[in-house]
């Protein structure tokens, strides 16, 4: 199955500030996928730019097979995305402000009571917006990203200002529209929640990719950490004997129950680890590795 993203040498700079420095990475269709940065990363930069918010100074971009720039028109109407401050009209109840979004969208009308329902507002409907809580606001707003029936949808914070029950509910939700095949892309600072949501991970920092791959292998979940030379030769021999496997760090993190798989593998292609061992660690702590402790 083709990505559903593809960022290829991105750059952008705002005056003395490089806000994305040749970033590229890929995002894998119908899965979950953390997109994780500290401050500063470039992260509300790339979705600005993929959105066509932003224009980048240079690089390519793909979205669900179509050019970023040339398709954008086309895009926009098969995404739906909660970035930054939830545009909502305050002066309005919950139901008319998806009126709004469904007339802005040209479609989705016919949908609104199910999207209430899907993220669990029927009860608020009619209810003014300016007497929700931020948690109730954030719910409104991931309703009317998917009232189109997006095939793509871009997140930032969707958690933030829920209570535990609300992120429960949240996160059961989003694991449901990539069991449906939807791409979702969730950005985070609560790296324990995109632990428990995220199939794949990307990180970023100062407009650089600095890891990309499954969740599992970012973690070493049932997998090891592998050092051999050359790097890329090695992660080829092991896709291509099935297991997945990401760079960090210098190494390979591969997904395996035994290293004797890892080993035999590379053996068939003529390359011999230095060191094979497993490994298991938190996001967290994998976060800040990546990112020097930002």
């Amino acid at each position: 199955m083709p990505p559903a993203i593809v960022v290829d040498g991105l750059h952008k700079r705002y005056k003395r500030t490089v806000a994305l420095d040749g970033l590229s990475f890929e995002v894998p269709a119908g899965a979950l996928t953390g997109f994780l940065g500290p401050n500063g990363a470039g992260k509300t930069t790339t979705f600005r730019s993929l959105l066509g918010l932003t224009r980048p100074d240079a690089g390519r971009m793909e979205v669900l097979g179509m050019k970023v720039g040339p398709d954008t028109a086309a895009i926009v109407k098969r995404l739906g995305a909660v970035v930054e401050e939830p545009g909502l009209v305050k002066g309005l109840n919950g139901r008319d402000n998806l009126r709004v979004a469904a007339l802005t969208l040209g479609r989705g009308a016919e949908r609104i009571n199910e999207t209430l329902e899907f993220v669990g507002l029927t009860d608020a409907a009619d209810r003014r917006v300016d007497g929700y809580s931020k948690g109730m606001k954030q719910r409104l707003a991931l309703g009317a990203a998917l009232l189109g029936d997006p095939d793509l949808l871009f997140l930032d914070e969707p958690l933030d200002g829920l209570d535990p029950a609300g992120q429960a509910q949240i996160k059961l939700k989003l694991r449901e529209l990539a069991q449906q095949g939807k791409t979702v892309v969730v950005s985070s600072h609560n790296l324990s929640d995109v632990e428990t949501l995220a199939d794949h991970v990307i990180v970023i920092n100062r407009g650089k990719l600095v890891s990309s791959g499954s969740l599992d292998a970012l973690l070493g979940r049932s997998g090891f950490r592998v050092v051999v030379e050359p790097l890329a030769d090695a992660g080829r021999i092991l896709t291509a004997a099935g297991l997945n496997n990401t760079v960090m760090d210098g190494a390979l993190i591969v997904e395996a129950e035994e290293g004797s798989l890892i080993s035999r593998a590379l053996a068939g292609g003529g390359l011999f680890p230095s060191e094979l061992v497993r490994q298991s660690a938190r996001l967290e702590h994998v976060f800040l590795e990546l990112t020097g402790g930002s």
